[in-house]
């Protein structure tokens, strides 16, 4: 299982705004997309300035790179783009999922792992997909928002 994680700092006028489209609009899109097996939206309490985590949990990571391809996604990140919700560029995590509390488990045999990954065990991974400093210039293009999205 991987996870999907974005935070995003958020404008403080955009603040309600957003946290209706994310109710209202990304939440649901998520839910329909082949793969996505939960989606969390988190304000985060003690924050000065609106700030939120976005943990969307994926079967593998091959669901999530097919959601990235999905139009259901692409809309998404339009209609975020389009409300200028967030101050600064989002940071995107992807990681893999070893175990929680809940018994849910990425874990697979060995044999599994190391067949996707040509012999080598990729035990414990965890890939910093984007991350965007103040300056808000992506540093990846392929940067997606955390809506039927990404982040």
């Amino acid at each position: 299982m991987f996870v999907h994680i974005w935070r995003m700092r958020g404008r403080k006028k955009k603040g309600g705004a957003y946290e209706k489209f994310g109710l209202q609009v990304t939440l649901p899109a998520l839910k329909k997309i082949d793969g996505c097996l939960d989606a969390h939206f988190i304000k985060v309490f003690e924050a000065r300035k609106p700030e939120y985590l976005w943990l969307v949990f994926w079967r593998d990571k091959d669901a999530l790179e097919a959601a990235r391809t999905n139009p259901s996604w692409r809309d998404q990140i339009k209609k975020f783009e389009a409300g200028k919700f967030y101050k600064t560029i989002p940071l995107e995590l992807v990681c893999e999922l070893l175990g929680s509390s809940s018994g849910a488990s990425a874990n697979k045999s060995k044999k599994a792992k190391r067949s996707r990954k040509g012999g080598k065990s990729n035990e414990g991974e965890m890939t910093e997909v984007a991350e965007a400093g103040e300056t808000g210039k992506r540093s990846n293009p392929g940067f997606t928002p955390p809506t039927a999205e990404g982040e």
